[in-house]
């Protein structure tokens, strides 16, 4: 089962110690204005920026700054959100699955009550480059059929979609061919130009900037790579190319796209059940914890008396960032592999963790039973029998 050959192949880098990893962190207030933390987040090359508030940390980060309507005036408080934060002796895997839940790079290091660092997500891949993964293949990690702009729509679309599909990269079009990704990064820099940040008259040369054509905004120097080509050719071009994507292409044709998230998620924590499962993602909280693992266990149980041909189920746990005291919607997904070439896959998005895998079990048991039934009646008709 290829995920449990990986989780044992990148074991010692899930238990390695954050303090061995530590970045400059990006520092903020929460009365900053909203130009004055983009150009703090970009002039550091950063994606999220952090605030202290005695043992509570707070984070924003590009893509929830992509929702401002007046980053002028506006003070960065509505966008902070409450984040986790690890010490320099906490493993890898902790800082993993903070950012896969949170949906950031950045991870902020604390102690004694004071950020001191961050862990990124850049350094724990130059980590996973040290390792042998050759036999590790694109086409077990990328995002499929990824969503694509033109470069003749404007900026507008591109925030859209970027906001709505909480996504950072967009593979530009022109004449159907793929000439450059435009990323969260890109678009903010795009609508707020450097120079001109936390000038007054900001205003509206940003609603003429969203009308503008993306036209060739973007990079240009993204790395491409095939379905099978392995993780140690696309870490090399990532790292080499410093961009945070990798297409996946086959004929000239987008397959997908393989993000830093998408390589994170290879560092999962494993619960031991009777059918292997492993979750991205995992939240802090010790409650959650128990009712993903409980509700999961008993779930997958279930089905394998009905649907014995489940190999093992892989469960991604992310939270929308909401800003402020607003709680965010939990996205669960479970892809569940089987003997069949293609993987099953579920989605559940809501406020209540606990109603949100309640209708994720309840579509696994429904769909995979259906599965079954079909099967049998398949079987029965080959053998010449009667169905009924």
């Amino acid at each position: 089962m290829i995920t449990d050959t990986i989780y044992e192949h990148l074991k010692d880098i899930q238990t390695t110690k954050i303090k061995n990893i530590v970045s400059k962190p990006t520092i903020i207030e929460s009365t900053d204005t909203l130009s004055s933390v983009i150009n703090k987040i970009t002039r550091n090359k950063a994606y999220d920026a952090f605030y202290i508030n005695g043992k509570n940390t707070f984070s924003t980060n590009i893509l929830s700054l992509l929702n401002a309507k007046n980053i002028t005036s506006m003070k960065v408080e509505p966008y902070l959100s409450p984040i986790p934060y690890v010490s320099p002796n906490d493993s890898i895997q902790k800082a993993s699955h903070i950012m896969t839940h949170y949906r950031t790079r950045e991870v902020p290091v604390v102690s004694q009550n004071k950020i001191i660092g961050v862990v990124t997500a850049k350094k724990i891949i130059k980590l996973l480059s040290s390792k042998d993964n050759k036999w590790i293949k694109a086409n077990l990690i990328y995002t499929q059929n990824p969503v694509t702009v033109t470069s003749d729509e404007p900026l507008s679309t591109a925030k859209r979609i970027m906001t709505n599909k909480k996504i950072d990269h967009l593979p530009v079009l022109n004449k159907d061919k793929i000439k450059q990704v435009l990323t969260s990064s890109h678009l903010i820099e795009a609508i707020i130009p450097k120079e001109s940040l936390g000038r007054l008259s900001r205003g509206a040369n940003r609603v003429h900037k969203l009308e503008s054509r993306i036209g060739n905004i973007g990079s240009a120097r993204v790395p491409q790579c095939s379905p099978n080509d392995d993780l140690n050719k696309i870490l090399k071009l990532m790292l080499k190319t410093d961009t945070t994507c990798c297409l996946v292409n086959l004929w000239d044709n987008l397959q997908g796209i393989i993000t830093f998230k998408d390589i994170l998620g290879l560092l999962a924590t494993k619960i031991e059940t009777q059918i292997p499962l492993f979750i991205v993602g995992m939240p802090e909280d010790q409650g959650d914890i128990k009712l993903i693992t409980s509700k999961f266990e008993k779930t997958l149980k279930r089905l394998q008396q009905t649907y014995s041909e489940i190999h093992e189920a892989r469960v991604s746990i992310k939270k929308q960032r909401s800003g402020g005291k607003k709680e965010g919607k939990f996205d669960v997904t479970i892809m569940i592999t089987t003997s069949h070439h293609t993987p099953l896959i579920y989605k559940s998005l809501g406020f209540d963790l606990g109603e949100v895998l309640e209708d994720l079990s309840q579509k696994l048991l429904r769909n995979l039973s259906k599965k079954a039934k079909r099967r049998s009646k398949t079987s029965i008709r080959k053998m010449g029998l009667p169905v009924f």
